[in-house]
């Protein structure tokens, strides 16, 4: 399917390959469309000249969700985009109209799939530089979205001051120490940064409260790694990040929460934030009580070692910050 003045040329290389059968030539988007919905064809040829975007492609699709689209531009300006675009709304092949055409087409007729596109070499650099562009704007609207975040939760929690930005910034350097790779993954960052996210969903009386919580008040504290699990998962954070905010108060004697994990079933980077997190809490003022002084803080942790903590943890960060 082609428009008027490729119809028949496209038509006779299809039979020429020996591959498939024309069910029918289309020379207008409207009949292209009506022919998609009533016969439901395995492959459709589109033309770009019928429709310089993907919105021709995406339409089709949807009439005709098993049809295999292969979409075919003249070079010249705008072509590679086009392509680009039909790709992005379904087709599985994009191919140039020029003397390349028979083997691309020949390939595309007999392997193409959304698995496996089979597309034109300019299109394939053009579709890449796409792809990394689209990380980058990714990367900056995740960037933006936690920082938004984190500074709602230290808006929050008065007696935490910088708590999120000081407990990630000494938590990488632990894990570097400890797992390089797991160090570099900005996922794991992003975990360190999010961890308390869950606190925005607690009441101002229980987080500011100038004294010990009630039974009460403390099974409601305890439910924030879970509300802050619902609400990054939406956004698109990976099982990494989510890990770690929900698991940074599991102890490493299954006495923590939210679940009561033990020992190496806590993942990594949890039991480091969980050493991190709780120095950076001893050492800081809360409404209920006086902050400790860093060397309380490393008597308590060195303590707890075994306990709520990996010893092999309070090892990398006791030598961290000596």
């Amino acid at each position: 399917m082609a428009d008027e003045h490729a119809s028949e040329s496209l038509a006779s290389v299809v039979i020429s390959l020996g591959h498939a059968e024309v069910a029918g030539t289309c020379k207008t988007a409207g009949e292209l469309l009506v022919a998609g919905s009533r016969l439901s064809p395995d492959v459709a040829i589109v033309h770009l000249d019928l429709c310089g975007d993907g919105s021709l492609v995406e339409e089709f699709g949807l009439r005709s969700p098993a049809t295999r689209i292969i979409a075919i531009a003249d070079r010249g300006e705008g072509a590679a985009e086009g392509l680009v675009d039909a790709l992005g709304s379904g087709a599985v092949g994009a191919l140039y109209n020029d003397d390349g055409l028979f083997v691309d087409l020949e390939r595309a007729l007999l392997s193409a799939s959304s698995q496996r596109p089979v597309i034109a070499e300019e299109a394939t650099g053009l579709l890449l530089n796409s792809y990394v562009e689209g990380l980058r704007v990714k990367r900056q609207r995740d960037v933006a979205t936690i920082n938004a975040l984190v500074a709602a939760v230290e808006a929050r929690d008065s007696g935490t001051g910088r708590h999120q930005h000081r407990a990630a910034a000494l938590a990488a350097s632990c894990m570097e120490r400890i797992d390089i790779d797991l160090a570099e993954d900005e996922e794991v960052r992003y975990g360190f940064l999010l961890h308390d996210v869950g606190k925005i969903g607690v009441s101002d009386a229980i987080l500011n409260k100038p004294g010990p919580l009630e039974h009460h008040e403390w099974t409601l504290m305890q439910r924030h790694p879970e509300m802050g699990v619902r609400i990054v998962e939406p956004i698109g954070f990976s099982r990494t990040t989510t890990d770690i905010i929900l698991r940074h108060h599991e102890r490493w004697d299954g006495s923590g929460y939210p679940d009561g994990l033990a020992g190496e079933d806590i993942p990594l980077a949890a039991r480091a934030f969980a050493v991190v997190d709780a120095y950076d809490a001893m050492t800081s003022h809360r409404p209920y009580r006086p902050a400790m002084t860093p060397q309380q803080a490393v008597e308590a942790i060195r303590s707890d070692a075994g306990v709520s903590f990996d010893p092999a943890v309070v090892d990398v960060f006791l030598d961290l910050i000596s």
